[in-house]
């Protein structure tokens, strides 16, 4: 079974959605990347069960479910843009069971939803001709402009969203997700041409840059446009490396498209951030959905609005980004106590010797000091050399630090001990390296793999503190007993 490949917006997914993938794509015995890369290119890299078509046409979702069809399904767009995005593809797979065993190639999976009758024809099969209303509808697929467009230019840009090859495969038996480097072209200092000057247009839009600013340098990143892109980066959370890269462009395309009821990941949680420091969104209501725009998120943006004289649509777009980070001044992220480091480094989903589970959208829970970072990364490629089963990673800490919120239940407060960045929840092994939730007294706990990594974490970090309640580990003197540490190793990293 492949791994998944970081198609444009993956980090707006979660591992749910992720593992259901790969699973709905081996009922409908296609490659799970030919799917996602449908998604990501109809949703707009979004992956929102709730994205509407820019358009008009009515369609919605991830693979902008037409009314006509989602009837054919049993349902409305109405109930498809109000589902979660793991449960809406249910519908996606029953979408594509008619054509079951048929799509071998990204242009055949995505003519079944482009023109089915086109699937299996080739990829010099003409679709539309001009004039024609179709041909209208759809000529910015005509790339070559020769007034035909074939199933080739059609599934170009879909086909552009599939990553280079995973370095890593997983086998069949445990489907952990392997994130690679997406085949993307990454905009850095130096480089010039029409594509740096379109995002120096974005960054003017955005008030990261000015029209002046441009001038020095239109279509050449110098600077001024890497000083831009770093800051868009720090008010976002994302890396700062002051590259256009692929989790940079993701979040401009989500700007472009709307931030809007439905949306998840992406720069919807530094928004919400911005609107709890502005006193319109409390921390007990960001806990029910960090990430997630909900009705609280839509309703704070719109009293946002009001107050700054903008249309109270409730819709992140640039005008109100504007308006909302100028407004409200960047949190500094917190230093750790009796060091100066701060809490701004995030894990990525995978590397060698480890993946990541329940991680939030955009990896908002999984951020810790550089430290601490390269301690998991050290600890999981010295697995590795020895090992083919993953590491399981999960929570870590916010950016900035402090206590998470517990969703259900918003007055408690879970994970007081993560705030400083230096903690991290690891899943015990599971027998066969299974990608599954497991406890040491479960039928299926590998009790002899966990002990290894114990071992193995004493051995790199001998001051390190392990909450475990196996009580043979506890005996071994390699854990400690801790409430609530049943189906979790926390490790404390010193």
């Amino acid at each position: 079974m492949p791994s998944l490949v970081n198609v444009p917006g993956i980090e707006n997914t979660t591992d749910e959605f992720r593992q259901k993938v790969i699973q709905i794509a081996a009922n409908l015995e296609i490659d799970p990347n030919f799917l996602l890369a449908i998604m990501s290119f109809e949703s707009g890299a979004s992956f929102s069960p709730a994205k509407k078509n820019a358009a008009g046409s009515g369609a919605v979702g991830l693979i902008q479910f037409m009314p006509s069809t989602a009837r054919g399904l049993g349902t409305t767009t109405a109930a498809l843009a109000a589902m979660t995005a793991v449960r809406q593809l249910d519908f996606v797979e029953k979408y594509f069971m008619p054509f079951k065993g048929r799509l071998k190639t990204i242009e055949d999976a995505y003519m079944a939803v482009l023109f089915p009758k086109a699937i299996g024809k080739g990829s010099g099969f003409v679709l539309f001709t001009r004039p024609s209303k179709q041909y209208t509808q759809n000529r910015g697929l005509d790339l070559d402009g020769d007034g035909r467009i074939t199933v080739a230019e059609a599934a170009s840009r879909v086909k552009q969203r599939l990553g280079a090859p995973p370095s890593v495969q997983v086998p069949p038996d445990r489907t952990p997700v392997n994130v690679v480097p997406p085949n993307v072209t990454v905009l850095s200092k130096g480089m010039s041409g029409p594509e740096v000057e379109a995002l120096q247009d974005e960054l003017i839009d955005l008030g990261y840059m000015t029209l002046a600013e441009k001038k020095t340098g239109p279509g050449t990143f110098g600077q001024k446009t890497e000083a831009a892109v770093t800051a868009f980066q720090h008010d976002n959370l994302l890396a700062e490396n002051g590259t256009y890269d692929a989790a940079t462009q993701a979040a401009v395309k989500q700007l472009q498209n709307g931030v809007q009821l439905g949306s998840e990941g992406g720069v919807v949680l530094p928004m919400q951030n911005r609107l709890v420091a502005a006193k319109l969104l409390t921390p007990q209501q960001l806990a029910t959905g960090p990430g997630t725009f909900g009705q609280k998120t839509q309703k704070a943006l719109m009293q946002f609005q009001l107050d700054h004289n903008i249309h109270p649509t409730g819709v992140l777009t640039a005008e109100t980004y504007q308006a909302l980070y100028k407004t409200v001044p960047v949190i500094p992220p917190t230093k750790v106590q009796g060091t100066n480091e701060a809490i701004d480094t995030i894990l990525p989903p995978s590397g060698p010797g480890y993946t990541v589970y329940n991680r939030e959208p955009g990896g908002t829970d999984q951020f810790g000091t550089q430290t601490a970072i390269h301690a998991l990364q050290d600890l999981a490629q010295a697995w590795a050399q020895t090992q083919r089963v993953l590491i399981q990673y999960g929570d870590i800490s916010r950016r900035g630090g402090g206590p998470f919120f517990n969703a259900q239940n918003p007055k408690k407060v879970d994970h007081a001990d993560h705030k400083e960045g230096r903690a991290v929840d690891i899943r015990p092994m599971a027998k066969g390296g299974a990608f599954v939730p497991v406890t040491f007294n479960s039928s299926n706990y590998d009790a002899a793999l966990t002990k290894q990594l114990c071992v193995l974490i004493k051995q790199k970090f001998p001051n390190s503190v392990i909450l475990f309640n196996d009580p043979k580990l506890i005996a071994a003197g390699l854990t400690k007993q801790h409430a609530g540490h049943n189906n979790h190793l926390h490790w404390l990293i010193k």
